[in-house]
Parts: C-alpha cells; structure tokens; sequence
C-alpha cells in the first residue's frame, strides 16, 4: 500500500515538474495558414495540437476553423477568402484545370496567391492583430503557399520565422535557404520526371528551371514585394528577399522512400511524414467498423484527396470505376463521394464526404488505396503498408506515383485511357499477387526507420529557434550572400573564358603580325630595282602606277 501510495506521489511531481518546465517554456506561436487548400491545414493540424500539448499558446490564422480540445489554442478566421480569389481559378475543379494551358495556370498562381496574402492582411481581424499595442509574438510559422510577403508579420513582430511546407523542397523553399538545385538530377515537380532522367528530359528541365527563376524574380518576387510594400512599409524597411533569406527553418514535407534523396542545407528540415497520427481509438462510426471487420475478402479504399471532389469526376471515369467496383462485389469498397447519392452505386460500395483516413489504411482489412498520388496520401499510404492504384492529375502526382510502379507496390491509371477493363484489370491484379503487398511491407519499413519520429524533430528545432542561443546563422549557407548567377558559377565561367581567350588573342594577334611583315619584306626583296626606289610605305606613287600600265 505505502509503495502504490510513494508511486502515485513520485508520477504527481514528475508531472507538476513537466507543467512548470512547460509554462516556464511556453511561447507565443503566430501560426499563419492562408491557403484555401485544405491539405496544407491538415498538415499543419498536428503540428497546432502537437504545440498547445507542449505548453504554448497558438493563435491560427486561416480560412479554415477546426474545433480544439486545448484551451491555448486561438483561431482568426479569415472569411470569405474562398470567393475572393475564386476570379484566380485557384479553387477550380482541377479537371478543368488541365484543360488549361501552363502559362496560364501559373498567371493565376502568381497573382492569385498575391490577392490571397493581401486579403488575409487587410482582413479586419488581422488588422485588429496588427493594430494591437499588446499582440506580441515569440515566433512566426508560416505555411509555404507563395504568400512570402506574409514574412512582413515576422519583421513587424520582430520575431524569427519558421517556414512549414506540406510539399517536397521547391523552388521557393530552395530560395529561402540557398538550397542547391541541379538540374541533371533534381526535376522540376510539374514535369513529373523521376531523378534519373534521359538527355532530353535533363535539357527540358535545365530550359524550365532557367524559365522558374525569371519567372521567380520577374514575376512572382514583384508581385510579393508589391504586397509587403503596401501593408508594411515604414523607414528603413528591408526589402522582401532580405526577409526571404533571412528565415531561420524550412520544413518540408519530405522523405527519399516517397520522393528522392537529394542534397539540403542544414537548415532545411526534412520532415516527412509529420502529419501521421498515433491513434487511441479507430475513429470510425459502428457502421463503418462493423462493415470493414465483416470484409474478409479485403477493402479498396478509394479517395481523391482533401481538395479534388471525386464527384466532380469526367463521366467516362465515374462508369469505368463504378463498373469495375460492381464486378468486385465480394470485396467491399469505400469511396470518399461527396454527393449524396452515387448513380448506379454497387451493392458492395459505400459512400461518404468524409472519411478517417489514416484510421481506414491502418486497419489489416485494406488491401488498396485508389489515389490522386497526393504527397500526404501516399505518404499515409506507404505508412501503413498498403499497395496503391494511381490515377496521377498533376506533374508531382505523377512523379510519387512512378516512384510506386518502380519500386513494385503500385499501378498507374492513364488519365486519357481508362476503362472499366483496364480498372478492374489493375484491381484483381494487385489482389492476387502478394508481390505488390509485400514491396509495400517494405517500403513502409524503410519509411519508418528514422532515429527521431518526424513531429519529434519538429518540435525539437522549433524549441531550437526558439532559445535563440546566438540565433541560427551557423546553419546558413554562404550561397545565401551570392546571386543567382554566382551560386551557379556563370561568372566564373566568364571568367575563366577570358582567362582561356585573352593569351589566344595575344596570340593570333602575333602572329598575324609577324606574317604581315614577312610578306611585306618578301613583297621588297622580289621587286624590281627601278621600282625599289618608289616605295613609300609600301605604295607606289601616282606615276610609277601610270609607267606600269603603260
């Protein structure tokens, strides 16, 4: 009894002890999330709660409002953002989307994005924030969605900034911190090639990314600059890129098993697989359980991701799957469908607007998860194990999507060529062969094996920045002080050039001396006497030339 009671004593210090360490540590974390993307909130979701458990107080920025258990968690809802931009096509239905050419799609990125980061701050509770002697902040974290003229909040908060990417490094993340890019081996996301590519895709992708970084610095930077000038602008005021490389962190949201291994400065953060919960209980409804539990033929879980309605499906696609999952009807589907009915819906096929996920592809019953290749999905996907049937929209989709084909645990569906054949091919075909279930055991194991989980790792740099022991400039890399052009050693190049071409000159320039006055002494020697005396720097006179012709 005296043991139980000491026991119970010693685990109420160790506690109080970690409350008081918390509340001593606790920051003021500003937490800003504009994007209307759903995907990029769900990423940052974990990191809100996995913050207020640690003890410091969140206030949330975004358009988007989540209920919270913890009490230190404030939200600033920004409202109507998503008609505001809805002129940018930012929140079209993607499959109109590819219809679209390029240039305009990234037209409307740019300035899109630009309307978006100027609404949030013009927003009248942001205003509020800003205007508000007593609002002050110990950190800044910013969700990367091409709203860099947000990191004015940072330089007006005089606090460090911590940039939160839900996506793989990029040319705006790579900019930040003076990431290397090399474009023999690091594709652009949007061309969908892998990191070993052919001649023609290695010149296709040197042309793009030297057309990114105008498109960069003559596009998107002014655009940003024009923002931050407007809401910011005071005396003194650094100009954006100053605050652009002055970042402290960059965290993106990847890992070699889903991506590729690629270089990284030391401040860049590779936290792939940080939105992945550990779970306490299913998540799921009695129904739902009841139905996956009974499902011993296996379930294939099919959804398009938190931002594409599979509803919004082309008719040939909704007929090839519904056909397809029809003809499976001893396997039981589950279809993210946000209409409430489904036409022509199988006996065997569930529907819902919502569906848990991580909850669905960690239960033993789900045999395939039929996605988009988003990078949250696949990496959940690849978390727990399970093979996948691709059906890949964009450039990045399809890059995660091959990496499964190559590495044996997934199919790729053509966009432009499916059929209910093809579908239900793919289906039992990863079905009755264990090979694609086991490279996906596989690929889940070598997801797993880190020395730190990825949230852990999180938490631990953002205390780092936190501390502010000397600041972090340790970490920078010195490409960060060159220009674009002398990170790629183009001035070296002249340089060297010069260097190569100068004793060349000097060179052929004597030479071509040396033969003029060879020729020109051979030209004295051979003529003849009476005309010898008539030379005059090398010319002959007026009647010389006359006795000649005569």
């Amino acid at each position: 009894m005296g043991c139980k009671y000491i026991g119970t004593v010693v685990k109420a210090l160790l506690l109080l002890t970690v409350t008081q360490q918390f509340l001593v540590n606790a920051a003021k974390i500003l937490a800003v999330y504009p994007s209307i993307s759903k995907t990029n909130y769900i990423f940052g979701q974990v990191l809100f709660e996995t913050l207020a458990a640690h003890g410091h107080n969140v206030t949330i920025v975004s358009p988007f409002e989540v209920q919270y258990p913890q009490q230190n968690i404030r939200q600033v809802r920004i409202t109507g953002l998503f008609s505001h931009v809805e002129d940018y096509g930012l929140n079209a239905n993607v499959f109109t989307k590819r219809d679209k050419s390029s240039f305009y799609g990234n037209t409307n990125l740019i300035y899109g994005t630009a309307a978006m980061a100027d609404y949030t701050l013009e927003h009248p509770k942001v205003q509020e924030l800003l205007k508000n002697p007593a609002e002050a902040f110990d950190l800044l974290i910013l969700d990367q969605v091409l709203c860099e003229s947000l990191l004015g909040l940072a330089y007006h908060y005089a606090v460090p900034a911590i940039v939160y990417s839900a996506s793989a490094p990029n040319k705006y993340t790579n900019e930040m911190v003076a990431n290397p890019h090399n474009s023999a081996y690091n594709p652009i996301p949007s061309l969908g090639y892998s990191d070993r590519m052919t001649l023609v895709q290695r010149v296709w992708n040197t042309f793009v990314s030297i057309c990114e970084q105008f498109n960069y610095k003559y596009l998107y930077l002014p655009s940003q600059e024009a923002v931050y000038q407007r809401h910011f602008l005071r005396p003194g005021m650094p100009p954006l890129l100053d605050l652009i490389h002055n970042v402290s962190l960059v965290m993106v949201n990847s890992h070699p098993v889903i991506n590729f291994a690629r270089p990284v400065v030391p401040n860049m953060i590779e936290i792939g697989g940080a939105h992945i919960r550990d779970f306490e209980d299913t998540g799921f409804s009695q129904d739902v359980i009841n139905w996956v539990e009974k499902a011993t033929n296996g379930v294939i879980y099919f959804s398009m991701g938190a931002n594409i309605r599979s509803a919004d499906l082309p008719p040939y696609l909704l007929d090839a799957f519904v056909g397809a999952f029809g003809k499976l009807n001893q396997v039981l589907v589950i279809w993210k469908w946000e209409n409430a009915t489904l036409a022509n819906q199988p006996g065997n096929v569930i529907i819902g607007p919502w569906m848990p996920q991580q909850q669905l592809l960690a239960h033993p019953n789900v045999r395939i998860h039929i996605t988009h290749g988003g990078l949250l999905s696949m990496m959940e996907t690849v978390h727990y194990g399970k093979p996948v049937l691709g059906l890949p929209l964009a450039g990045d989709h399809e890059i995660l999507i091959n990496r499964a084909v190559r590495e044996g645990y997934g199919l790729r569906l053509d966009y432009q060529n499916v059929t209910e054949e093809i579908v239900l091919e793919a289906l039992q075909r990863i079905l009755n062969n264990p090979s694609y279930r086991n490279a996906a055991l596989k690929a889940s194991r070598h997801f797993r094996q880190q020395p730190q989980k990825p949230m852990e790792k999180v938490m631990y740099y953002i205390d780092f920045v936190l501390k502010r022991d000397g600041g972090v400039d340790y970490l920078r890399s010195g490409a960060l002080y060159l220009s674009f052009w002398s990170r790629q050693v183009v001035d070296v190049a002249i340089m060297a050039i010069l260097i190569v071409m100068l004793p060349v000159g000097i060179f052929a320039s004597l030479v071509q001396h040396i033969l003029r006055k060879t020729h020109t002494g051979k030209l004295r020697k051979n003529a003849q006497p009476g005309e010898n005396k008539n030379f005059t720097s090398g010319k002959t006179t007026g009647k010389d030339a006359k006795k000649k012709r005569s």
